[in-house]
Parts: C-alpha cells; sequence; structure tokens
C-alpha cells in the first residue's frame, strides 16, 4: 500500500523485498532439518521424548536453546546472515503464540455471530469492571462481534461473556 500511495520509495522497497525473501529462505532451510528427540539427546538437546520429529526451526523456540548450538549441529545454518538469523530467532521464539493467537481469532470469528438476547442483564455479569458493565447495559449488543468492538472491551471480558452465552437460557440472563 505504501508503495501504491508513493509513501515507500523503490530502495526501501527491494531492500524490504530483499529482507522478505532471505527471511522466506531462511526459515525454508531451519525447517528443513529436522531430527527425532533422541537424536537431539545424543547431542545434549533436552527436548520431550514423545517420538516426534522437530525442526531447527521449533527447536529455537526453547529458551535454553540459542542458534549458536543449532548451528553447531548443522553447520549449514552459518551461512545464513548475522541479521537475519537473529531475526528467525526471534520468529522462532514467537512462532508458538502467533499460532495460539491465530486459533484464537479464528474460533473467535466463529462465535462472533453468537446473539446475545435483549433482555441479557449486563449488570449482573460477575467478573467485568463496573464500567465495562455500564457500557454493555448503555449499548446493548445484539452479538459478541459487536460487544467486541465496544472501546474498552478486553479479551477476558469477552471471553467470560462468551462463556456466560453459551451456558445455556438461564446464564443469559446472568
Amino acid at each position: 500500500m505504501g508503495i501504491a500511495a508513493g509513501c515507500v520509495k523503490s530502495e526501501r522497497s527491494q531492500a524490504f523485498a530483499a529482507k522478505a525473501k532471505w527471511l522466506a529462505e531462511g526459515e525454508k532451510l531451519l525447517r528443513s532439518l529436522t531430527f527425532t528427540p533422541d537424536q537431539a539427546a545424543k547431542h545434549g538437546l533436552s527436548i520431550n521424548r514423545d517420538g516426534r520429529r522437530r525442526s531447527a526451526f521449533e527447536l529455537l523456540a526453547y529458551p535454553e536453546i540459542e542458534l549458536s548450538r543449532v548451528a553447531e549441529i548443522w553447520p549449514e545454518i552459518r551461512t545464513i546472515d548475522e541479521r537475519i538469523a537473529d531475526q528467525l530467532s526471534a520468529n522462532a521464539r514467537y512462532a508458538v503464540y502467533v499460532k495460539r493467537q491465530e486459533l484464537d481469532i479464528a474460533s473467535f470469528r466463529k462465535d462472533e455471530g453468537i446473539a446475545i438476547p435483549a433482555d441479557f442483564l449486563f449488570a449482573a455479569l460477575p467478573g467485568l469492571s463496573t464500567e465495562l458493565r455500564q457500557k454493555l447495559e448503555r449499548h446493548r449488543p445484539a452479538s459478541l462481534g459487536q460487544a467486541a468492538r465496544l472501546d474498552g472491551m478486553t479479551p477476558a471480558a469477552l471471553m467470560l461473556l462468551l462463556a456466560h452465552l453459551k451456558k445455556g437460557p438461564a446464564a443469559k440472563r446472568a
């Protein structure tokens, strides 16, 4: 969009494209290098012995496993530029959280159409801040999706509301 709007010059665009390419290639390499927990143990790495193969990228998600240690096992990792390798290490550390958040988003999208009964008593819903209860009572959202768009609505508050809505008719009146 920045390129289309003329905000990003060609040089910067090319640098971004090159970095994205290096990151993709580096991640592909890290994901292609795998071994079993038994093989990991032979290299002195302690991971869950569940028999599942793990990639170098997955190993980097472990707090005690650094890129330099993984590069000792697979020397080809040393061909990755240091700045790209640092970014890949950070990406690997957060990948599990990103995946979990993506699952949460998909789950919410499935649930955002859940209707909130017109007679739902938000004021009696335990666990919500007084401010949120008042906003919900004032705006009377018709669905979970509408409630999510209220200013100050937190993920925790949405999950609490969702839990009460899924309990059944008796809970819908809080």
